[in-house]
């Protein structure tokens, strides 16, 4: 008797654990509605991000520039010089070539992975996800830290990597209490580390005209800690000159 009363307590605890469980839906909802509600983000039409990146003891200025329209821009400042770190007009992604200091076209693979993001993902990627052509699928729960988080697959449209079409997904892990985006895993998709697997750890939550932004986002490359970018001011909807995203012609 004692065995089969254990037997029905067991097979309740799990059907409980299978009616908690979480749909994505219900997962990326109470996100954007933390984030501040589907509304809300898509009045955003353009964004611009001042701070810092941290590398060491080294703290380097940066501007992040982002528009509706899939174009952006990063730029940091050397000792006086500036280096754009990426920066795409719609057609052209380019950046300045840290050796000579002048700009330069990126790889024709690099400009095909950033124009299949930019402008859908922006300003969230959960924003109308399946919509987007993205599915998304919950994988249980893992710690980051001390955190219980609901671990998020998302799919995404697939990329090139190296020559190859491959799929292009993240993992993101929602803290289970109050939904806030603490942590996501992937590949990195541009530059001369394409493919390599990174970490991006969320901090700092601050809320800016009723939406909550991550000031604080710390990278890690391969399981080896990177940089942390701080930002210290958010402005939305800027109106922004288009001329600053164009590669510039004759340099």
């Amino acid at each position: 008797m004692n065995t089969i009363k254990s037997m029905v307590l067991v097979a309740l605890g799990v059907m409980t654990v299978v009616v908690r469980a979480q749909t994505p839906d219900e997962v990326v909802n109470s996100y954007l509605n933390q984030t501040g509600g589907k509304d809300k983000l898509s009045t955003i039409k353009s964004l611009r991000m001042e701070g810092k990146i941290k590398m060491q003891s080294v703290e380097i200025p940066v501007t992040i520039l982002q528009e509706k329209s899939g174009k952006l821009k990063m730029v940091t400042v050397v000792n006086g010089v500036e280096f754009v770190q990426m920066a795409y007009d719609g057609k052209i992604a380019w950046s300045t070539n840290a050796v000579t200091k002048l700009p330069e076209i990126m790889s024709e693979e690099d400009a095909y992975n950033i124009q299949q993001e930019t402008d859908v993902d922006f300003p969230n990627p959960f924003l109308d996800y399946k919509s987007k052509g993205y599915t998304a699928e919950v994988q249980g729960r893992e710690k980051v830290g001390n955190v219980d988080c609901i671990k998020l697959k998302l799919t995404k449209k697939a990329l090139k990597r190296n020559k190859k079409v491959e799929e292009n997904s993240m993992i993101y892990y929602f803290d289970a209490q109050n939904s806030n985006l603490l942590m996501s895993r992937g590949l990195i998709n541009n530059g001369p580390v394409r493919g390599i697997s990174q970490e991006i750890m969320y901090n700092n939550f601050q809320k800016v005209d009723g939406m909550m932004f991550p000031f604080e986002m710390r990278y890690r490359i391969s399981g080896q800690e990177g940089q942390t970018i701080i930002i210290e001011k958010i402005t939305i909807n800027p109106v922004l000159d288009n001329k600053v995203f164009v590669f510039p012609e004759g340099k």
